[in-house]
């Protein structure tokens, strides 16, 4: 029984090594996503209201992570007005959130097209008091990590 018990615990422990390990390359790809949507204010207003959809209830009206689910999740729901927190995410790494989504918010890759979620991406910037993300590389023609 003993062995059984070390032989899941090894297994358990590969498996997360493995995801964490995917999921790490994945991200550093998607950080050098660059936004096609430059803000404006179509792609913005647009964003607004795919986030009141899809983010409020968790993430809050004013992107606290404050929503009215917050509390019942066992991860807090991203701040988006911490501005030096946004700072350090590309907009392609938020793109990439949005779309693989981690638990528990879910993916919205078979839920939201890639330009609504690149409108989300451009409307959750609007709440950091300033919301300029760090320049990503050069694109390399990937539309998605």
């Amino acid at each position: 029984m003993t062995v059984l018990a070390l032989l899941g615990i090894l297994a358990a422990g590969t498996a997360g090594a493995i995801y964490w390990a995917m999921n790490w390359s994945a991200s550093a790809r998607a950080r050098k996503l660059v936004n096609p949507l430059p803000p404006n204010p179509r792609d913005i207003a647009a964003g607004m209201q795919l986030y009141r959809d899809h983010c409020q209830k968790c993430h809050g009206p004013n992107g606290d992570g404050k929503g009215e689910k917050a509390a019942e999740l066992f991860v807090a729901p991203r701040d988006f007005g911490d501005a030096r927190e946004m700072r350090a995410w590309t907009d392609g790494e938020l793109f990439w959130s949005i779309t693989k989504g981690h638990r528990p918010m879910p993916a919205f890759a078979d839920k939201l097209t890639e330009t609504e979620r690149w409108q989300a991406v451009d409307y959750i910037r609007t709440f950091a008091q300033n919301p300029a993300p760090p320049a990503a590389a050069p694109a390399n023609g990937l539309t998605s990590p």
